[in-house]
């Protein structure tokens, strides 16, 4: 079962068309596993057209999130569940409006050799310029959730800058059908 979200931000472009060309591309081909696709994780702030929603709050800080918090508490809370029950996670990034970002996929340098060489082989297959690992104690990410249920996670970022990059959308595609084969 492998887990995609992108719109985590909502001035993110780039991974909320790649995750739905993937659904499109998915759509009645011959593949074995589950894949789960969430396009727009932060509805609030995609409609905003900006990186947060109303409450200022940056969704890709605030994981494991709250049921009786803000807007963005509640959906991390609500999308925590989905990357527990996941095998593998694929979380699609920019660097929004504002900034722009070289091609790579990043993830935790996890503490349990088995979770941090898949991680590693989901980065290489994923194939961007640039393959990172983080530092194993930050919070309040999606991938901090995926560590802690020792579930592999990588992330991407594509540019950004205010322009919907289609080189980055392909890249995307490509990298998620790259990692599903491996």
């Amino acid at each position: 079962h492998l887990l995609i979200t992108g719109g985590v931000h909502g001035d993110e472009f780039e991974p909320m068309v790649a995750v739905r060309r993937l659904g499109e591309r998915l759509a009645g081909s011959d593949f074995r596993g589950r894949v789960t696709l969430v396009p727009v994780v932060n509805e609030p702030a995609f409609r905003l057209g900006q990186p947060t929603a109303e409450d200022g709050l940056d969704l890709a800080r605030t994981c494991p999130g709250r049921s009786d918090g803000s807007i963005t508490e509640q959906i991390p809370h609500a999308l925590s569940p989905l990357i527990r029950a996941a095998d593998f996670y694929v979380d699609l990034h920019t660097g929004g409006i504002r900034l722009r970002v070289l091609p790579m996929t990043g993830y935790t340098l996890h503490r349990h050799p088995a979770v941090l060489e898949r991680q590693r082989a989901m980065g290489r297959a994923f194939n961007l310029t640039v393959i990172w690992g983080t530092d194993p104690h930050l919070e309040g990410r999606s991938l901090s959730v995926a560590r802690d249920a020792g579930v592999p996670a990588i992330y991407a970022e594509y540019l950004g800058g205010s322009v919907l990059n289609l080189d980055g959308v392909g890249a995307y595609v490509e990298g998620c059908f790259k990692v599903m084969a491996w």
